[in-house]
């Protein structure tokens, strides 16, 4: 969780510095926006894991998963941007974390 929040903490600094990139602008609010939800809903998988409700849970951090792969969709949209290396390790560690915590998920379903 921590490395959503801060990455949408890092995204929010990068926001301040682009005040005159209208497009820029907007893409990074879409992906501060994303991982926000990839915060809550790895939040809300910690909640469904203490109620034993594995498969939510497992649904959950699915979604968190996907988030920072819309992040890089936005980036894509919009030819003359590139995604920015920083980004894509954040959105490379998100997804490795998630996957891991699938594989747990995965096992306490069996």
């Amino acid at each position: 969780m921590s490395n959503a929040t801060r990455t949408t903490t890092y995204l929010s600094s990068q926001m301040l510095s682009t005040t005159n990139d209208v497009v820029m602008k907007k893409v990074l609010k879409e992906c501060a926006d994303k991982y926000t939800y990839a915060t809550d809903a790895l939040q809300s998988s910690l909640q469904e894991l203490s109620n034993m409700s594995f498969d939510y849970a497992f649904v959950d951090v699915t979604a968190a998963k996907d988030y920072p792969i819309g992040c890089h969709a936005a980036y894509q949209r919009f030819p003359g941007l590139a995604y920015p290396p920083e980004m894509a390790r954040r959105e490379a560690y998100l997804v490795q974390i998630c996957d891991i915590a699938l594989g747990m998920i995965s096992k306490l379903l069996d």
